[in-house]
């Protein structure tokens, strides 16, 4: 499948803001800047809550509690549902991070996520993007069109540049130095 542009990596993340629904149960508008306060991010597209095809990537995320247990790292989804379908979502699953709701695809269509199913409805493709804290895409994976593609590999690539990023966490010794 030829590249349908967006952000690249070494190249500057797309700017945003949109409204997050957090699992605590609020909802506030953030942007990406604000988010990379706190240290880098990975943005995880998907078409929208309770789909099928998402939830093999969401498992395969789970296999690495890093993205919950390290506070160097905030997880992000992306996708078109409301607010209020988001946290609902959210309490359904457990999910433990926030999602944004990208209503008009302007984030998705920032990031060249954009296409139309069937030649009609604009929508998403699934993605993940990890942006360091400085912005700058470290590391970019676009789901093909054709529905070939399998998250697992990629998930290991993903982690293997976050960890280069960001450091390794210290292994525990548990008082044995």
């Amino acid at each position: 499948m030829e590249d349908s542009g967006g952000p690249t990596v070494g190249s500057q993340a797309p700017a945003f803001t949109a409204p997050l629904a957090a699992p605590d149960g609020s909802v506030s508008e953030v942007s990406l800047s604000s988010l990379l306060s706190d240290g880098a991010v990975l943005l995880v597209f998907q078409p929208t809550d309770f789909e099928l095809e998402t939830f093999a990537e969401r498992h395969a995320l789970g296999k690495y509690d890093w993205f919950s247990a390290d506070d160097r790292l905030r997880v992000v989804g992306v996708n078109r549902a409301r607010p209020r379908t988001n946290q609902e979502f959210v309490d359904y699953l457990d999910v433990t991070f926030p999602f944004c709701s990208d209503r008009d695809l302007s984030i998705a269509k920032s990031y060249g996520l954009t296409y139309r199913a069937f030649g009609l409805a604009l929508r998403a493709r699934r993605a993940c993007f990890f942006v360091d804290e400085d912005g700058i895409v470290r590391y970019r994976w676009m789901a093909d069109l054709d529905r070939s593609s399998r998250a697992r590999h990629q998930i290991h690539d993903l982690y293997e540049v976050v960890m280069d990023v960001i450091g390794r966490p210290e292994t525990e010794s548990f008082g044995f130095a």
